[in-house]
């Protein structure tokens, strides 16, 4: 497996005046350098076998904070917005009206009149992805440094979908975003994890703060099935010492939430009473994990043997069939689990909820957001054990903020 860790670079002075920022240059801001040196601390010992970053200045200031040896390319510069630059949001409305009605009627048109067309980003972004996993052997990574627009490019290109940023926020300055490959497809393994500069930063952090609605989805702490490579799917089974340290582990960093509910599963229910600190506590049958049938309690390499013919025609035919014979489809998971969610919601009308689950309940659903089917699971990872993943609620839209964030881990 080869991994590329993209960090977004630190706030600039143009982010903080509220422009849109090309290739027009400018440094990064108090606050910017303030992230640049948080997310610099976090990488301290982190061992890369390559690091490029942008050009641009804004990028190279971040890229010198991290403090690791670095090359520059052009290629990971932040794309050409033409006569946009330095412009905020309604002055392009105002100025570049005819050319927003073309863009959202789909129109490959170079934006503000002369600066680069989407696929023209695209190809460039997908090239420059090429070159850095063309220069990594087996088992090695990458950190590259750039930024927002390019970062938003590459979600789009590992996970196939046209236009992220219906379904995602917008990256946080100084994030984190892991990609690997391995066997020749792409995954998303991690996004934007700004967790350096506080729990609940970026988007979702001003979504609360305003009164607004965002679910924490966190992943169960380990059990002996998950040491031993055991699926467990819907078998009960709590969690063992290791999970029992991830959770105080994760309370210590994050915090508690407003009202947390959980699978009525022990790993799960475990999981949760170590983050309630008095917050309301509701179990949901509908949060538990995907049902494995006659597959529970076996490892990978026990129902390869003893179910050739159905894991072939799953995990190589991708047709999507009851697991184990007698369990659950991937689509038939991801419905139960998004009215769950749903009937969650229902029961607030703001403020920061916990939801805590299991690894495939959590991947099914956001997989639901993203517009990703069962042949298209695995683009994106399994979340890590006592991870957190955020999705903002907002007029009925659900919008993922960042996915499998776990510093307590590291």
């Amino acid at each position: 497996m080869r991994s590329i860790t993209v960090l977004r670079h630190g706030e600039s002075t143009g982010n903080a005046s509220g422009v849109v920022q090309g290739r027009g240059s400018s440094p990064l801001s108090d606050e910017g350098r303030s992230q640049a040196g948080a997310v610099g601390e976090r990488l301290h010992g982190r061992r890369f076998d390559f690091v490029v970053s942008s050009d641009m200045e804004r990028a190279v200031e971040t890229a010198e904070a991290v403090g690791l040896p670095f090359t520059t390319d052009p290629a990971w510069r932040e794309m050409d917005v033409g006569g946009w630059d330095g412009l905020t949001n309604d002055e392009i409305s105002e100025q570049f009206a005819d050319e927003l009605v073309a863009l959202r009627r789909g129109e490959d048109v170079p934006l503000g009149g002369t600066g680069e067309k989407m696929s023209e980003l695209v190809d460039r972004v997908s090239t420059a992805l090429r070159v850095v996993l063309g220069r990594l052997g087996e088992g090695q990574s990458a950190l590259v440094v750039c930024h927002g627009g390019v970062i938003e490019t590459l979600l789009g290109l590992v996970l196939g979908i046209a236009a992220p940023h219906r379904l995602v926020a917008r990256v946080t300055n100084t994030a984190l975003s892991t990609l690997a490959e391995d066997e020749g497809r792409l995954r998303l393994i991690r996004f934007n994890d700004a967790a350096h500069l506080s729990a609940v930063p970026g988007r979702a952090g001003s979504q609360l703060r305003a009164g607004g609605m965002v679910l924490g989805l966190v992943r169960h702490g380990r059990t002996e099935a998950n040491e031993s490579g055991r699926w467990q799917g819907q078998t009960d089974e709590g969690l063992n010492d290791r999970g029992r340290r991830q959770v105080a582990e994760l309370a210590a960093w994050y915090g508690a939430f407003g009202a947390v509910y959980t699978s009525p599963l022990g790993r799960a229910y475990q999981t949760a009473e170590g983050l309630a600190n008095g917050s309301v506590l509701g179990t949901h049958p509908g949060l538990v994990e995907l049902g494995m049938g006659a597959w529970e309690g076996h490892t990978r390499e026990e129902i390869e043997a003893g179910w050739p013919e159905l894991w072939d025609r799953i995990y190589e035919g991708e047709e999507d069939l009851p697991r184990g014979e007698t369990g659950e489809t991937w689509a038939g998971m991801q419905k139960r689990v998004a009215q769950a969610v749903s009937e969650v919601i229902a029961e607030h009308e703001e403020g920061h909820i916990g939801i805590v689950s299991h690894g495939a309940a959590i991947r099914g659903y956001v997989s639901s957001i993203l517009g990703l089917q069962h042949s298209t699971r695995r683009k994106l990872g399994v979340p890590a054990n006592t991870s957190v993943s955020h999705v903002m609620v907002e007029d009925g839209r659900r919008l993922l903020v960042d996915y499998n964030v776990a510093p307590h881990l590291e």
